[in-house]
């Protein structure tokens, strides 16, 4: 599990020094929205096909779901929450702060 994390983490760090590089073709960059969208679906579908065969997930979908959305409503409410503290009390009074010293 740990080598696939840092199998991860290194071909992060290498397409990024890639690109800051410039050796990366501008038409390849151009594409990468259209490339990770295409393998996203590929992705997903894969899941689909596994969740599929797996029979003790299909018999606990229902527990699993209700627990996957109060999951996620609870985390979009703490995100949205962090959001509004960040932008209201950190970003405005940073701006504010360069604004002051601009003048």
């Amino acid at each position: 599990m740990l080598t696939n994390v840092l199998l991860y983490l290194v071909l992060l760090i290498i397409g990024g020094l890639l690109s800051y590089k410039g050796l990366i073709h501008k038409k390849l960059i151009r594409k990468a929205g259209s490339l990770q969208l295409f393998f996203l679906y590929i992705l997903i579908f894969i899941m689909g096909l596994r969740i599929g065969l797996d029979r003790d997930i299909l018999a606990a979908i229902y527990s699993i779901g209700l627990k996957a959305a109060i999951y996620a409503v609870v985390t979009i409410i703490i995100s949205a929450f962090m959001v509004f503290i960040v932008s209201k009390y950190i970003i405005k009074s940073h701006l504010k702060g360069e604004v002051r010293n601009d003048s």
